[in-house]
């Protein structure tokens, strides 16, 4: 979708995306940043234009007056679906565009010299940009009621996107804080800088997912909180692990599969393994709840980060090991059977970080340790993140860089995989894979969701399609297949060489001889066991 507006409004945002603990606005999901923005500038009766920063790289910058520019990232990762806008290309922005009233904020902002933007916004962008219009600027936090009239306002933001209406994913907030804020929180985190949490109520929860529903978005993730377990929970301020409650969480969740019955994709993030571990019942509760009312490829990230003691003492981090384990046996135990698109229902993710103070050559020993200790207990993990501590309160230096990188490779090799292959065996069918990349011949893709998996095939698929997938073959954290279902007497010979046993021959012959039955295509090969193999992934369209 190319930007076409050349018409010269008041302001313009350009959303260079977000990825913070709390927070994801990487396509194809859209944060609710834009939307709050452009509430505040409805409020302030200012017209509007949007466009994200990989339009601006394809077509620059349309014309306004004012510039508002947000995005940055905290917790950076491999994007399929969009670039984050750089500190390099947003300090090009800023001084290039110096004719203009420029506005800073997100992530980006907390790291820029203030002397490139006219206002360099630590805090909540729109609200600093509503209080300047409307009257003396601050740097704070907005409040609840303001959160909640711009977020309606400013809906119609996610009909500019570029993915629009499908395959966007709107992420929607429960809250925003951490429970441990009065401790500091993990050393790393920002989660911390926004004070105590205050809870959304589930009515305005649903309102903000129904005026989006209604706009025709159906895809949502839960995901603007530190630990959606310990939504509304009681003892807030007073312990580090509060009471989960798990009728508030009900009426949340019922009250959206009630209110928007045909979303597609509905998922949540993050969650506190050592809320989970003392706060048993409560929790098992809440995950048969979320198995029940939302979709699967549902995944729970927790923040492990260490499985040394001494570096979650240093840290001041959230869970033990023998926590984080106990979340992972309730999670399995609840969500391991699969769903309608082939994924199990909900499992797991667990975060590690590199270059935590404290750390030491062992610190590595004992994070491979652990997971293999959950791999031999037949536990299932969706996904293991290991990334490097890039953070506004510790040092960003990887003090043993080698003993990383045999880590990381270790878990690939030894730990991705082989859960990848008892979670998906050869043969599964992932439902609804949206093509979103071509490299060469070979097609890249992903169901819509939280964490999803990569899904490659090796011929030409028409990008932005949905397709069934059948697995064949595995990487280290991606799966390789062929569409399903797969008719040998209308496959392409590029597709019919990506069958398993076939060769370039036998697919030359199969393409030139298009067998519409089975005794046919059994007449036409040599080696029996081949065929049967052809017929595990492949039939015939009459």
């Amino acid at each position: 979708m190319s930007f076409r507006n050349t018409k010269k409004t008041h302001a313009l945002i350009l959303d260079g995306y977000v990825d913070e603990p709390g927070l994801l606005g990487v396509p194809p999901y859209i944060s609710p940043e834009p939307r709050l923005i452009a509430g505040a500038l409805e409020e302030a009766g200012l017209d509007w234009e949007y466009m994200t920063v990989d339009q601006y790289r394809n077509y620059g910058l349309p014309p306004s007056e004012v510039l508002i520019v947000h995005g940055g990232v905290t917790v950076p990762g491999k994007y399929l679906g969009g670039t984050p806008l750089s500190r390099a290309e947003c300090t090009e922005i800023g001084k290039r565009n110096s004719e203009r009233e420029t506005y800073l904020g997100g992530p980006l902002a907390r790291s820029m010299d203030d002397d490139i933007y006219h206002h360099v916004v630590k805090k909540d962008l729109s609200v600093y940009l509503h209080d300047s219009l409307t009257g003396k600027p601050q740097d704070r936090w907005m409040t609840g009621g303001e959160r909640e009239r711009w977020l309606l306002r400013g809906a119609e933001v996610v009909m500019k996107h570029p993915l629009y209406p499908d395959p966007l994913l709107a992420e929607v907030g429960t809250y925003r804080g951490c429970i441990r804020y009065y401790t500091g929180g993990c050393s790393f985190c920002s989660e911390p800088l926004y004070g105590k949490p205050e809870f959304r109520e589930q009515k305005d929860v649903i309102r903000e997912i129904s005026k989006l529903y209604d706009m025709g978005i159906r895809n949502f993730r839960l995901g603007g909180q530190s630990c959606i377990v310990s939504y509304k929970s009681k003892g807030l301020g007073e312990s580090e692990i509060p009471t989960p409650r798990p009728d508030e969480i009900r009426i949340l969740f019922e009250g959206i599969s009630r209110t928007c019955p045909e979303i597609r994709v509905l998922h949540v993030d993050n969650s506190n393994p050592a809320v989970m571990a003392e706060h048993a019942d409560e929790t098992e509760e809440i995950l048969d709840i979320l198995v029940d009312h939302t979709t699967p490829g549902n995944v729970l990230a927790l923040g492990m980060e260490t499985a040394d003691p001494k570096v979650i003492e240093v840290n001041n981090l959230n869970a033990s090991p023998e926590e984080v384990e106990k979340a992972v046996i309730m999670i399995n135990r609840a969500g391991a059977q699969r769903g309608g698109n082939g994924m199990p229902r909900l499992l797991p993710g667990i975060n590690f970080l590199a270059g935590l103070e404290g750390e030491g050559p062992e610190t590595y020993n004992l994070n491979l340790s652990f997971l293999k200790k959950l791999l031999s207990s037949g536990l299932m993990l969706r996904r293991i993140n290991i990334r490097r501590v890039l953070s506004h309160r510790t040092e960003s230096r990887l003090r043993y860089p080698e003993e990383y990188k045999k880590f990381k490779s270790a878990v690939r090799e030894c730990i991705d995989r082989p859960m990848l292959e008892s979670m998906l065996p050869v043969g599964s069918v992932l439902k609804d894979v949206y093509m979103e990349l071509r490299s060469g011949k070979q097609t890249f893709g992903r169901q819509i969701g939280t964490y999803p998996l990569l899904i490659g095939v090796e011929y030409p698929l028409e990008l932005g399609s949905y397709h069934d997938i059948t697995i064949l073959s595995y990487g280290y954290r991606s799966v390789t297949g062929v569409h399903h279902p797969f008719y040998l007497d209308k496959a392409s010979y590029s597709q019919l060489k990506a069958l398993p046993g076939i060769g370039e021959k036998r697919a030359a012959k199969i393409f030139r001889a298009r067998p519409t039955s089975e005794d046919q295509l059994r007449g036409l090969l040599d080696d029996q066991e081949v065929v049967g193999g052809i017929l595990r992934y492949a039939g015939f369209s009459r």
